[in-house]
């Protein structure tokens, strides 16, 4: 699942990042928790780098409210 989160520095920085859920444990499986993957960090004048706070902000909004599922 895609979303896009909004952060700001001294500019708004558009970040699109994958919501993986989490899956369950089974009899062979430990639970594996939900994470994200960022995929994409840009502006106004192009791509950016991330900070580890940034990273972990964008993580926390993702994490907090997720995206909901693309298909039916």
């Amino acid at each position: 699942m895609t979303t896009t989160v909004y952060i700001t520095r001294e500019v708004e920085i558009t970040v699109e990042a994958r919501y993986v859920p989490a899956v369950r444990a089974t009899h062979m499986d430990p639970p594996v928790p939900a994470y994200i993957i960022v995929d994409e960090a840009y502006d106004d004048t192009g791509g950016v780098m991330l900070t580890e706070a940034e990273r972990d902000e964008v993580e926390r909004l993702v994490l907090d409210s997720p995206p909901e599922p693309d298909y039916d």
